[in-house]
């Protein structure tokens, strides 16, 4: 436990030392994200997918200023200067690994904790809200286009997973393709075809959320547990509302595990992916290229989605009481953009409804890019002392080799 105290300290230095590139990084993603979302809006009555393409371009305002905070980190950790520098060969590609070779690692728990912000649906409603007032707009030049669905480029789930099928192989394609040219910016091109896949898969996440509270609000199991609550409360009589406080308590508690549980646990992820994807794996690295399209295309998406599992194991086997701990930060950290605007209110006073309204998406922007700020340091000093206990781990472990007689 006083290692994890440790986590902290260093966290605390490392803040101090680079605040200045952390908050110039977080409040420039602010503006990426902010800059993303208008001109998707802008675009999308001419090029629906042209306005999908600024829309996607949005989470990268946080992810890649995120990635670029820990690197900055990275160079005053030991650990993670060596383990940055350990050599593993990409099989699909024959070049060192890169992280953008990792890009869904990356994605996936960077988009959990993007949608659990409520972030993404954010984005989704802004854009939704932004389009309608455009068309309406448009009303006094001409006939108004009710259906917003073509601007907004999230498709079905079936059509979803047939792109998450073509992606893996646009993707394993593009890896042979670069193993021939040598070209590196196929790479990044396939690393936007994850994000695409990957934020549409996100996309059905919230669409099935709502589907899936609106089917459970029509079962008759519902509907029998809130007679039976109703009943509860009229037979307590004046105890009540010590009743309601305990159930509402209880409602409250699991509708912030989300917070308390699964935002950390992505943010340690991601941080532990892209600052040891080099050194999580246990399994020696195939080089070898797999004969066969099917083995080859298996091993391509297995290379690619395995620091995600290597990380999550990571944290699995880090113990209990430090990830408390950690998760009871990241739940302090998850507050500062609702503590900013309390501030700020408390500062500025009461406001119209029309300029309040306005400059809301700034001020929930300023206060991500806050947490964003302090969530990087925490991120590299946790990774590195991961990483550190699990080499202390597998040292003790290796077998000694007997001297000879």
């Amino acid at each position: 436990m006083r290692e994890v105290l440790g986590v902290f300290t260093t966290a605390g230095r490392l803040f101090l030392r680079h605040w200045p590139a952390l908050l110039t990084l977080a409040f420039l993603g602010a503006a990426a994200r902010s800059g993303a979302l208008w001109a998707a809006v802008a675009v999308s009555d001419v090029q629906g997918q042209l306005a999908l393409f600024f829309l996607l371009l949005a989470p990268l305002g946080y992810l890649l200023p995120i990635i670029a905070m820990l690197a900055i980190c990275r160079r005053t950790l030991p650990t993670l200067v060596r383990a940055e520098h350990l050599h593993e060969e990409a099989a699909t590609e024959g070049r060192e690994l890169r992280l953008v070779d990792l890009a869904v690692s990356v994605l996936v728990p960077f988009m959990v904790a993007y949608e659990t912000y409520g972030l993404l649906n954010f984005d989704i409603e802004r854009f939704r809200n932004l389009a309608a007032a455009d068309e309406w707009d448009n009303i006094r030049f001409g006939p108004i286009d009710q259906d917003y669905a073509d601007r907004l480029g999230i498709y079905p789930l079936q059509i979803a997973l047939l792109i998450v099928v073509g992606a893996f192989v646009v993707r394993w394609v593009l890896g042979r393709f670069e193993r021939r040219t040598h070209v590196l910016a196929l790479a990044y091109a396939g690393a936007f075809v994850e994000l695409y896949y990957v934020s549409q898969l996100a996309g059905q996440s919230i669409i099935i959320k709502q589907r899936g509270s609106q089917w459970l609000e029509d079962r008759r199991a519902v509907h029998w547990v809130q007679g039976w609550y109703d009943a509860v409360v009229d037979f307590l009589g004046p105890v009540a509302g010590a009743f309601r406080w305990l159930v509402g308590t209880a409602e409250s508690v699991l509708g912030s595990l989300d917070e308390v549980v699964v935002v950390p646990i992505a943010w340690l992820t991601l941080g532990a992916v892209v600052l040891g994807y080099k050194a999580l794996s246990d399994e020696p690295a195939d080089t070898e290229p797999r004969r066969g399209g099917l083995r080859s295309l298996w091993a391509d998406v297995k290379e690619r989605w395995q620091p995600l599992v290597d990380g999550f194991r990571l944290l699995v086997t880090s113990g209990l009481g430090p990830m408390l701990l950690l998760c009871v930060f990241f739940l302090v950290v998850v507050r500062l953009p609702t503590l900013l605007l309390w501030g700020m209110r408390e500062v500025i006073g009461p406001l119209p409804f029309g300029t309040s309204f306005a400059f809301g998406p700034e001020r929930q922007s300023l206060g991500f890019a806050l947490s964003l700020a302090v969530t990087a340091p925490v991120l590299a000093a946790a990774s590195d002392w991961l990483i550190r206990r699990r080499r202390a781990a597998r040292s003790q472990e290796a077998p000694t080799t007997p001297a000879p007689a």
